[in-house]
């Protein structure tokens, strides 16, 4: 559904609360990292992540093969409703409250202090 990637109001309704949504992707040619996101709110940790494509068996890759993968994927986690972080920086014209914690592949730090080091 090439009208379906964009933003909700824009190319398509948002998907509503307790609805879902099937996003069929047709990949042919495609070889390497390609990235999703959501694009409506950034739901409180942001959606995001890595679709990685390898060359088709037996094909090769066209640059060199790498000797090992390992994907980091970045994200930030509010503890506030983010939808009330967007609307406080909205209003009044500055950056968004930083976040709560960082996160690399899903993984939050130690935000709430729960561990002695």
């Amino acid at each position: 559904y090439p009208w379906s990637d964009g933003p909700e109001f824009i190319t398509q309704c948002p998907i509503m609360p307790g609805n879902s949504f099937i996003q069929k992707v047709i990949i042919t040619e495609e070889i390497g990292t390609l990235w999703w996101h959501a694009h409506s709110d950034w739901s409180r940790a942001t959606v995001h992540g890595a679709v990685i494509i390898y060359p088709k068996r037996g094909d090769r890759y066209p640059f060199p093969k790498p000797d090992a993968e390992i994907p980091i994927i970045l994200g930030e986690w509010w503890k506030r409703n983010i939808t009330d972080v967007v609307e406080e920086f909205l209003h009044d014209g500055g950056d968004p409250a930083k976040s709560d914690a960082f996160m690399i592949n899903g993984h939050p730090g130690d935000f709430n202090s729960c561990s002695i080091v």
